[in-house]
């Protein structure tokens, strides 16, 4: 645990708290409630050369040992919302299930991941992790309009706009999403909201494969180690139509298979063509938990202890075949999470010292250790 200045410490003594989020070291734990107060937190830090770490739900930092940790439930919450414009504007700190409650009432969703209700809005962005239902909508930096952040200046800035046609010049939103943490902290996201309908089926097949190719416009078609399904919503006649097509059993509603949840997971992306030929290195490897996403090219895989020979073999399949592979569990280092640097490290680089010229934000996080 690291020990931090006594001027530090007395600097951000309004804005601690006692509680250190689930599985993680901190030198300092602070809790902000305003953009202003993240901003005065990440100046702070910066002055004295000690690094922030962002925490929503922890779900993605276990094993971290960060010198202070910002965590985010104080900036939950609905900050604007417009049903009516198809947007909203909430905290970092919100949890995608609080999310989802407030959306319901007027039959709307953000298309966040379906299965993990407890995870801040801010985790989804850094992480830009999307959800089961990429295939019909596209992933979660497609919906984002507008983030405000604060960088490792301690500045605040907000890119982007609530309303599409606003939206111009650099498209800082899609630069933050899946950075991290390491260009700033994030203090509220607005999305693009999706009118849902409630004529949904899951239907399961024997060859998922084969029914991406025969179903018209699926929400997903998923494959775990226990079979195939396809998810299907709109008109109840053609799903009827769909369904009796695919020759599979059909139930109301969307039924979706649980993250693989193990000690360690593993990532790997592909080209969706080369999907299928990846499920079976997954099998082959004696992997027990996997959710493949068809017309994706995603495999969430779960494992009980890292093994590196596993993760070098999966990761050079992935990468011969033009993809890539993530490993997450406490400990890793740099080439164990990512693999090698990639061909872009410099421009990284420079990105990094652009936004955050001290090295005080996540740092070594990115590839090659940024």
């Amino acid at each position: 645990m690291t020990t931090l200045p006594d001027t530090l410490t007395a600097a951000l003594a309004d804005v601690a708290v006692d509680t250190v989020p689930p599985g993680i070291e901190a030198g300092l734990v602070v809790e902000p409630h305003t953009a202003e107060d993240l901003a005065r937190i990440v100046r702070a830090a910066a002055d004295h050369g000690v690094a922030v770490t962002p925490v929503g739900s922890g779900s993605t930092l276990r094993g971290a040992d960060a010198a202070i940790a910002v965590v985010t439930g104080g900036l939950a919450g609905v900050i604007d919302y417009q049903p009516d414009d198809l947007t909203i504007v909430v905290g970092v700190g919100t949890t995608l299930g609080a999310l989802d409650d407030v959306l319901d009432e007027r039959g709307l969703s953000a298309i966040l991941p379906e299965t993990s209700p407890d995870r801040t809005v801010g985790g989804v962005v850094a992480t830009s992790s999307s959800g089961y239902r990429r295939l019909g909508y596209g992933p979660t930096r497609d919906r984002i309009l507008e983030v405000t952040m604060v960088t490792g200046y301690g500045e605040i800035v907000r890119a982007g706009g609530r309303l599409v046609k606003n939206v111009t010049g650099y498209d800082l939103s899609r630069l933050v999403t899946g950075s991290l943490g390491s260009l700033g902290i994030i203090a509220s996201v607005c999305f693009k909201l999706w009118p849902v309908t409630q004529q949904r089926r899951t239907v399961t097949v024997d060859d998922a494969g084969a029914a991406l190719v025969e179903t018209f416009r699926p929400v997903a078609v998923l494959e775990t180690e226990a079979g195939s399904t396809v998810y299907l919503q709109g008109d109840p006649t053609t799903m009827d139509e769909q369904v009796r097509h695919l020759r599979g059993d059909a139930v109301e509603g969307f039924t979706w298979p649980d993250v693989p949840a193990s000690p360690v997971r593993i990532v790997m992306n592909v080209p969706p063509r080369s999907l299928t030929a990846a499920i079976s290195e997954v099998r082959a490897a004696g992997v027990g938990r996997f959710v493949a996403q068809h017309g994706v090219g995603v495999i969430e895989l779960g494992v009980d202890a890292f093994d590196e020979s596993l993760v070098d073999a999966l990761r050079s399949w992935a990468e011969t075949h033009g993809g890539s592979l993530i490993a997450s569990a406490p400990g890793l280092t740099s080439a164990q999470r990512w693999g090698a640097p990639p061909d872009t490290i410099e421009i990284q680089r420079r990105m990094k010292h652009l936004f955050d010229p001290a090295g005080i934000c996540n740092p070594g996080v990115l590839p090659g250790g940024l």
